[in-house]
């Protein structure tokens, strides 16, 4: 499954048979990307597909150049998680 930056304000996940994932974010300070709101169906949970647009969101952050602002909730927990990426945090 490959995630996609549409509209550059969301990174999208198809998810065959389930709809879509989700993680919105805006530009905050310092063009940081506010990573806001992910959004996974519930059927498709516990597939680490969260993770997946999170690891996505970081990779364009790093091509662009900017930090993140982990906003979301589960964002925020993911980042507890993978204190290897702190750096990474605004």
């Amino acid at each position: 499954m490959k995630v996609e930056n549409r509209l550059n304000d969301k990174f999208v996940l198809a998810i065959p048979g389930a709809g879509e994932g989700v993680l919105s974010y805006r530009r905050g300070r310092n063009n940081a990307l506010d990573l806001y709101s992910t959004v996974v169906p519930e059927a498709a949970r516990g597939q680490n597909l969260g993770d997946k647009l999170v690891r996505a969101a970081l990779d364009f952050a790093k091509q662009e150049g900017v930090k993140v602002i982990p906003t979301c909730p589960y964002v925020a927990h993911w980042f507890s998680k993978h204190p290897e990426e702190s750096g990474m945090l605004l």
